[in-house]
């Protein structure tokens, strides 16, 4: 009578896998696209009564030329804001999930930036202008 060896399951190695795992992680965030949070060039305007506000969800962005930037990506005009916003706060009930922080420069008139704050709210957004305390005298 022959005797049969026994086959054993194989033993997988599992002690890489948290080396692998942050290495993924590294390979994500380096390849990511990270919203800017000054795009273009941008003066802001001076008030002695502002405040530090959170990080919001969507950030608009006008500079000195009149170019116009949803989440750091250039758009065309109004209508465009208006879409982007529309689905960057879909489905968002609360006013702190859908506030649209607006960066406009301090020498845009506000024929460039009235139709970009009104098509912000049309398309459900809560709009908070940024600007910067003035250098203490």
């Amino acid at each position: 009578m022959r005797i049969r060896p026994r086959h054993e399951l194989p033993v997988i190695p599992t002690a890489n896998l948290v080396d692998i795992a942050i290495l993924l992680i590294i390979f994500y965030m380096a390849c990511s696209n990270f919203v800017s949070q000054q795009p273009g060039n941008l003066k802001l305007p001076q008030s002695p009564d502002i405040d530090k506000l959170n990080e919001p969800l969507v950030l608009v962005a006008i500079d000195n030329t009149g170019a116009i930037r949803v989440q750091g990506r250039p758009v065309s005009g109004p209508a465009d804001v208006e879409s982007a916003v529309a689905a960057l706060v879909h489905g968002q009930t609360s006013e702190e999930k859908r506030r649209v922080m607006v960066r406009c420069d301090a020498g845009v008139c506000q024929d460039v930036f009235g139709p970009v704050l009104e098509a912000i709210v049309e398309g459900g957004g809560v709009v908070t202008a940024v600007g910067e305390k003035p250098p203490a005298r």
